[in-house]
């Protein structure tokens, strides 16, 4: 019976130093909140001193009011925010796609580009631009205006040259252009041989 009380009377031992022990952690521990929370508080002070300071500095004036209505529309718009974040999102997602589609349309340019003058085509058109140049260069000041004049003449000769029976005949003279040169020379020779036997006779 003596052992069994001393056994009790050590397990209660236990369990008072056991509940000692929880209770100095506890204490500990609420020391070291309050501590942090001291700290905590001297810190937000600091900082908020120090943004009164800065705005002081710029001449700015906060009113608690203004910052209060400025948190309940902060509060009743998140949603719009939210949208707002998603449209952007959107857009960004749709400017990436779009920078790749432009600089595969720019690739594909640059080898048209390099395909066309491998094959020489701005050397033909840099001789084009020249010949124009020097064509200009050449012509009198009043041509346009001579061409403007002459335009229902010029009508009138491109549609008569646009028609199949003209084309078929200046296809027949340029043919026939090795018989065209002497007929025109004897044209012109008969008329004065016989202007010169006239005035020999």
């Amino acid at each position: 019976m003596t052992t069994d009380n001393t056994q009790l009377l050590e397990d209660m031992n236990r369990k008072l130093d056991a509940v000692v022990e929880v209770s100095r952690e506890a204490k500990a521990q609420g020391e070291a909140i309050q501590d942090l929370a001291r700290e905590l508080s001297l810190v937000s002070n600091s900082a908020v001193f120090s943004l009164h300071d800065a705005l002081d500095l710029e001449n700015v004036h906060v009113d608690g009011r203004d910052v209060r209505e400025l948190m309940v529309l902060t509060l009743k718009n998140i949603r719009n925010f939210n949208a707002a974040l998603s449209q952007l999102e959107a857009f960004t997602e749709l400017g990436r796609e779009t920078a790749f589609t432009g600089q595969k349309l720019i690739m594909d340019f640059s080898r048209r580009v390099g395909e066309l003058e491998q094959k020489g085509y701005f050397e033909h058109g840099e001789k084009a631009l020249q010949a124009m140049d020097s064509l200009m260069r050449n012509l009198p000041r009043d041509t346009f205006e001579r061409v403007e004049a002459a335009a229902p003449e010029l009508a009138k000769l491109s549609e008569e040259l646009s028609d199949p029976g003209e084309i078929a005949r200046i296809r027949k003279l340029i043919q026939h252009r090795k018989l065209l040169i002497p007929v025109a020379a004897a044209a012109w020779l008969i008329p004065v041989a016989l202007l010169v036997a006239n005035l020999f006779v």
